[in-house]
Formats: structure tokens, C-alpha cells, sequence
């Protein structure tokens, strides 16, 4: 299994502090997928501000159908997540 750097919660600062609390109150936890970028706050950032963008935007799908499309589309791709 391949290990990647990552910068803890009770290490973050900056950016990246702030980042780890948005992901918190939006999830209840910050997730792996946060924690994996945390190197990179700025493009990680970046990623939330699109996955928030994709998610929440006004459309013709509720959230719940959101989210499956995400999780079949992740399926197809063999992710985990």
C-alpha cells in the first residue's frame, strides 16, 4: 500500500488550517481525500471550492442524486472513495 505525507489536524496552519475546518463542518470529519492534498493547501482548496460548486449549484438533480452519480461514477472508475 503506498503511504503519502500528509499534515494532521492539530498541525495545520494557515490556509490549510482553515481549509481542514471547512471540510469539518461541511462533513463532520475531514476525509482522507482532504487529508492526501494537505501538502498543497492551495490547490487542494481549489478542489473543495469545485467539489462545493458541483454539489450545491442549482440544477434539475437533488444532492441525494448527486451523490449517486458520484458513487456509481467512482464505481465505474474503481475508486474507493
Amino acid at each position: 500500500m503506498a503511504w503519502v505525507q500528509t499534515v494532521s489536524d492539530e498541525a495545520a496552519t494557515g490556509k490549510l488550517r482553515e481549509l481542514y475546518r471547512q471540510t469539518r463542518e461541511r462533513a463532520g470529519v475531514i476525509p482522507n481525500i482532504a487529508k492526501v492534498q494537505s501538502l498543497r493547501p492551495e490547490t487542494a482548496s481549489r478542489g473543495f471550492d469545485l467539489y462545493c460548486q458541483v454539489m450545491d449549484a442549482p440544477s434539475g438533480i437533488n444532492r441525494r442524486e448527486r451523490v449517486l452519480i458520484a458513487t456509481v461514477v467512482s464505481k465505474v472508475n474503481g475508486c474507493l472513495y
